[in-house]
């Protein structure tokens, strides 16, 4: 038989296997369909808390003084915004570069000096505020609340009537040491300033319905606190959402489900004797395990991809080098096939062999982050992993995604698809002609 006849006749075994396995429904759906089920579920149950829909922010408290305390109470109680403690502004910038934190807000040493110098100096204190330039929105709300929490904290100096004339006396001393106002402005400026401490005293008194006169918004329209807004650039290197980390796991369970297929295809092939008839075609041994290979490959590649394009479609998950992701999921495709072709003629019989090959497969699903990512596992399960070639499929695939490999980075992972392919292609093929002859 001549090089493309050869061809003509694999590709002929292949579709028929391929087509074989989408008529057969139950097979087709945990094939294709039960993986995306599985990776959408389990990015749920990943991502799904009670800060979902809230603005996540980091707060580093350098000043622990009253008015510090005070301010951070204030940002831990923000609607619609939940906020953790950091305990450095390197660790506060960290969260932010990996995603966990829409911002990181620093309240400086000196805070409470800059409150109550703010009637002498006119400048309240500064508080940078790191953010993640790719979340305009959620920045310019922020700042607006931040804002907004910087006129309670000034409005409510006059409704505490000792810290504000505490202030007062602050700006009065500081005018009067100053060389650069003269001395008809300062007695303009002392004037004032009594005016000011009369109308809060005052305005404290309480009225006929025995509140105080004085609103909370007196102060609407001052800002005192000088918010700077420092853009943090986001590092490629983690997940962005849990359905970045549950799709490596439905890959695993699609890649499962075609192996487990046409293991349970070719062992129904022996069982029936189609091998047998098979080698009386004008085909050769190799065209039928090529034909085999072809479609496993074919099936492998197409589950691969039709998750990657929900989830990056539907799931915002992120594909910033898809030729690298291209390379990941055919090395991917290449191993199962050899896993396949191995498992398929390992036991004596096909029916042997399809049940052992389907649990070896569970087996090694499980271990290799089917159910649990690799990086979640307890120390002592790590090792164990890396018997598995889901684990390998895995690294590769999150090395193309979220953790953002270069080529050198993929070459181990890739190397040991290539290998578990290779090997399992070789002692299939070996195993493959005992299995024609039964």
């Amino acid at each position: 038989m001549g090089l493309f006849a050869g061809i003509r006749a694999m590709w002929a075994i292949a579709w028929t296997d391929v087509r074989l396995l989408l008529r057969d429904r139950a097979t087709a759906f945990f094939t294709f369909v039960f993986p995306v089920i599985f990776a959408i579920f389990f990015g749920l149950v990943f991502g799904g808390d009670a800060k979902k829909g809230k603005i996540e922010i980091a707060i580093v408290q350098h000043d622990q003084s009253m008015l510090a305390g005070e301010f951070v109470k204030n940002l831990m109680t923000m609607e619609g915004f939940v906020a953790t403690m950091a305990p450095s502004e390197e660790e506060g910038e960290r969260l932010v570069r990996e995603g966990r934190a829409s911002a990181c807000v620093i309240i400086p040493q000196g805070f409470d000096k800059g409150i109550e110098t703010l009637f002498a100096t006119g400048k309240g204190p500064q508080i940078p505020v790191l953010v993640d330039p790719s979340r305009p929105g959620e920045n310019g709300l922020l700042q607006g609340r931040l804002t907004e929490q910087s006129f309670a904290m000034m409005a409510k100096s006059f409704s505490q009537p000792d810290r504000l004339k505490k202030q007062l006396q602050q700006a009065r001393d500081s005018i009067a040491h100053s060389k650069d106002i003269d001395l008809q402005r300062k007695l303009m400026f002392g004037t004032l300033f009594q005016n000011i401490e009369t109308f809060v005293n005052d305005a404290n008194k309480p009225g006929e319905d025995g509140k105080a006169a004085v609103s909370d918004d007196i102060m609407s329209k001052f800002s005192p606190m000088q918010i700077e807004m420092k853009d943090v650039r986001k590092q490629r290197n983690g997940p962005t959402n849990a359905y970045e980390v549950s799709l490596p796991q439905g890959i695993v369970w699609g890649l499962m489900g075609c192996v487990t297929a046409f293991v349970s295809t070719l062992a129904r092939d022996r069982q029936r004797g189609t091998l047998v008839r098979l080698r009386s075609a004008p085909v050769t041994r190799w065209h039928i395990i090529g034909g085999k290979a072809i479609a496993g490959f074919l099936s492998c590649m197409l589950v691969q991809w039709l998750l990657i394009a929900i989830f990056a479609t539907f799931f915002h998950v992120r594909v910033p080098n898809p030729s690298m992701l291209v390379v990941a999921t055919v090395f991917s495709a290449c191993a199962f096939v050899g896993v396949m072709m191995f498992l398929a003629v390992l036991g004596r019989s096909g029916e042997g062999s399809a049940g052992f090959g389907r649990s070896v497969i569970l087996i090694m699903a499980l271990i290799g982050g089917g159910t649990l990512p690799v990086f979640f596992m307890p120390a002592f399960m790590k090792p164990v992993s890396m018997a598995s070639p889901f684990k390998w499929a895995v690294d590769a695939i999150e090395g193309a995604t979220w953790r953002g490999y270069n080529m050198q980075q993929m070459t181990f992972p890739l190397a040991v698809l290539a290998g578990i392919a290779i090997g399992g292609f070789v002692l299939g093929s070996m195993l493959f002609r005992r299995a024609m002859r039964e």
